[in-house]
């Protein structure tokens, strides 16, 4: 899938963003004009070799690396380098939020809404790229770095158990229509023959109400 191309209405709205924000954030309209340069040259290039080496540059340019992680997966997941690449930069990116300062108090060991933004959007790749096993690893990791972070805690453990439940009820959807399959082959083959046609499986009409 192609990057997107902005017409010129787009462009001017973008631009009155970035005014707003060089006004009231102007370390993330640097980040994103740099980001927004690298998604250009993307789709010129129509690779990442260039915009990955601009996006390097970015991080070592300004104060807002967050923005440019996620726009560099992001990328990276739109036709780049795919999972594999997306998952190096949290972990590169999870480094960086490590050693920042200003995002945990040494004093009583609380860490910033940043750093929770960060194992909140790691935990959200894996589960939609990933399995159950790394997600439940990013999740022990996030509590585990940000022990006295209850909001983060109650967040991964909600998030975790939603995806739980999700992937239960699809399994089991699966298996009633793996089993309702069945069932109707033996119907198929016991057709002229009341008395050995089998009894529909249970659940089988909730499947179909479903």
């Amino acid at each position: 899938m192609g990057m997107a191309v902005l017409d010129e209405a787009q462009r001017r709205r973008r631009q009155s963003v970035y005014e707003f924000l060089d006004a009231t954030k102007p370390a993330r309209a640097q980040a994103l004009r740099w980001c927004e340069t690298a998604r250009e040259m993307r789709r010129i290039d129509g690779d990442m070799k260039e915009a990955a080496q601009l996006l390097r540059g970015a991080l070592s340019c300004v104060k807002d690396y967050a923005s440019v992680y996620r726009t560099w997966i992001a990328m990276e997941m739109d036709g780049g380098g795919g999972v594999g690449v997306a998952r190096w930069l949290f972990e590169e990116w999870g480094t960086v939020c490590a050693k920042d300062g200003n995002l945990r108090k040494d004093d009583d060991g609380t860490t910033a809404d940043e750093y929770g933004d960060y194992w909140c959007a790691y935990l959200a790749f894996e589960l939609r790229h990933g399995d159950a096993r790394r997600a439940r690893t990013v999740a022990a990791r996030a509590v585990k770095t940000c022990p006295h972070d209850a909001s983060l805690r109650d967040t991964v453990e909600l998030r975790l158990r939603d995806a739980i439940e999700i992937e239960q009820q699809r399994r089991h959807r699966s298996g009633l229509l793996r089993t309702a399959k069945k069932w109707l082959s033996n119907v198929e083959q016991s057709r002229g023959c009341s008395s050995l046609v089998p009894r529909p499986p249970q659940g089988y009409q909730r499947l179909l109400s479903g």
